[in-house]
């Protein structure tokens, strides 16, 4: 977090001038101030404008607040499809975008990082709204996404698409760097389990943490819920979706994903065995998966399964990995392509041990990327 606000600094600058030399901005004419005192009067009383604005030189204070992270969804790939400028414009509007909501819902930027932005409720000063304030903001971000990506494809730019997380609790706040450079932001497990959150957030998804959800439970509506295993956290984490946030003018979050749950890309062998009659038939079709999630998965197998077919699947371990063991499935569709035929499979069995194993895996490809 860089600066407050410039006009209350440029005010205060102007009451500084105006004391040590007058509304017209001369020296007075008595001599009385040197110049090597004035300048030294004027930097003294300075400098401390200038700690507080560019919030460089604050306390470490332990501090309850609200931590949201925006990140656009796919932007690796979006980067190797169009011409960095077209890039930079396309980030350069985002981020004033974002900026302004952030700011019109009283938070405050405390970094860019990459495509991502992070902000801050309830610091430097708490509210006492700051949770309630924050769920709005995260709100109001997917739904001027709309428009956004309205201006993007008039002028024929690419839609983007943001996942933003929101978690709140206690953190250290200061300044952190060194001597030649420091910046006032956040540390603590609050920070970083936001970070972690936001990797699973679908395109224009808002999830919440169960602080979060506490903290405005009274004014806010959520849906889905989604009990995550990280590592380091000993216990599952509840994400909850965050559909509505009440009020005289109530906000919802527009869905853009039809999805229900995160997908990650694999190359992953395994062998699929039909189902007929419920007796497992004899003989193994060898497929390469190439998309997993909670609840399906896309695989290239070497002949064509018939719409509705039910199969068992065996996922064969990476890396040394634990074995996943066996998970039902039912065929969708299966289509010709390039020799193969990509097929896709609905999960049939979700209260497996194997099941339970695979979405430790999904969870896992997630928070590592």
């Amino acid at each position: 977090m860089q600066h407050q606000d410039r006009t209350q600094l440029i005010s205060a600058i102007t009451e500084v001038v105006e004391d040590l030399y007058g509304a017209s901005g001369s020296p007075p004419a008595d001599g009385q101030l040197v110049e090597t005192t004035r300048e030294h009067e004027l930097a003294r009383r300075l400098n401390p404008l200038l700690d507080a604005f560019l919030l460089e030189s604050q306390p470490r204070v332990e501090a309850y607040a609200t931590v949201l992270i925006a990140d656009i969804r796919g932007f690796t790939a979006l980067m190797a499809s169009i011409p960095l400028e077209s890039m930079i414009a396309v980030l350069q509007r985002w981020f004033v975008a974002m900026t302004e909501i952030i700011e019109r819902f009283g938070g405050v930027v405390d970094k860019f990082v990459g495509d991502a932005v992070m902000a801050l409720f309830g610091l430097p000063e708490p509210r006492g709204d700051d949770s309630a304030r924050a769920l709005a903001c995260a709100v109001e971000m997917q739904r001027a996404m709309l428009e956004l990506n309205r201006a993007y494809h008039a002028q024929g730019m690419p839609r983007i698409y943001a996942g933003i997380a929101v978690n709140t609790g206690e953190l250290v706040a200061g300044s952190f760097g060194a001597p030649t450079h420091s910046e006032y932001t956040v540390i603590g497990d609050v920070v970083n389990l936001a970070s972690r959150m936001e990797s699973f957030a679908m395109r224009g998804q808002v999830l919440i943490s169960e602080s979060s959800r506490t903290a405005a439970e009274d004014l806010i509506e959520v849906g889905a819920v989604n009990e995550v295993r990280f590592k380091g956290i000993p216990n599952p984490v509840r994400l909850y979706e965050l559909q509505a946030v009440l009020g005289p003018d109530r906000l919802e979050v527009p869905r853009v994903e039809v999805r229900r749950a995160p997908r990650i890309p694999v190359k992953m062998n395994a062998t699929f065995r039909q189902i007929h009659e419920n007796r497992i038939r004899p003989g193994q079709i060898p497929g390469l998966i190439n998309d997993l999630g909670y609840y399906g998965l896309s695989a290239d197998l070497p002949l064509g399964l018939p719409r509705a077919a039910d199969v068992v699947i065996n996922l064969t371990p990476q890396q040394g990995g634990p074995s996943v063991g066996d998970v039902y499935a039912r065929v969708l569709r299966s289509v010709p392509r390039a020799g193969r035929f990509r097929t896709s499979l609905e999960l049939t069995s979700m209260e497996t041990p194997a099941h339970q194993r695979l979405k430790e895996l999904i969870d896992e490809s997630l928070w590592r990327h």
